[in-house]
């Protein structure tokens, strides 16, 4: 008899994640490896119809055994998005330009970058003392598969 789920799943899992990052920071200098059409396809049926992405995302997830992207093109697009908009808002309603540069760095940095690691950290990490959701979420509301040849799903950390 087959086991329904192993340990050795979960930590190979676990270290693909960390193997990943990396190279996913490497993408972003790559402009030419990035999906941009996409990007901006995904990013037009999430206003308009989100049900969409979410099949695609799920066809990606049975193919790929990975929910996030691995392709850096919609943080990239959606930072550069949020500074022009930033920009639009200081030149409407600011008086100096220095000041201006700040708010845009202080936006993109400090409240799309580092808050949004946080908030996916808090959400996702199990080291964390207080905010166990992903420990939770992978220990207590996953399906267990009704026999050993599906693929394990797990609740992953991938911006």
């Amino acid at each position: 008899m087959l086991p329904t789920s192993s340990k050795a799943r979960a930590s190979s899992s676990a270290s693909r994640a960390h193997s990943m990052f990396p190279q996913y920071l490497r993408r972003i200098i790559k402009w030419q490896q990035m999906d941009i059409e996409y990007t901006f396809w995904q990013m037009l049926h999430l206003c308009t119809s989100p049900k969409v992405v979410y099949q695609h995302t799920k066809y990606h997830k049975q193919t790929k055994n990975q929910w996030a992207r691995d392709d850096p093109a919609f943080v990239v697009i959606c930072s550069l998005l949020l500074a022009v908009v930033t920009l639009a808002y200081c030149a409407a309603y600011d008086h100096s330009a220095s000041h201006a540069v700040f708010v845009v760095i202080s936006v993109l940095l400090f409240h799309f970058l580092i808050a949004g690691v946080l908030l996916a950290t808090s959400c996702c990490d199990k080291t964390i003392p207080v905010l166990y959701l992903r420990f939770l979420t992978n220990s207590y509301l996953r399906e267990e598969a009704p026999n050993s040849h599906v693929v394990e799903q797990r609740v992953e950390w991938q911006v």
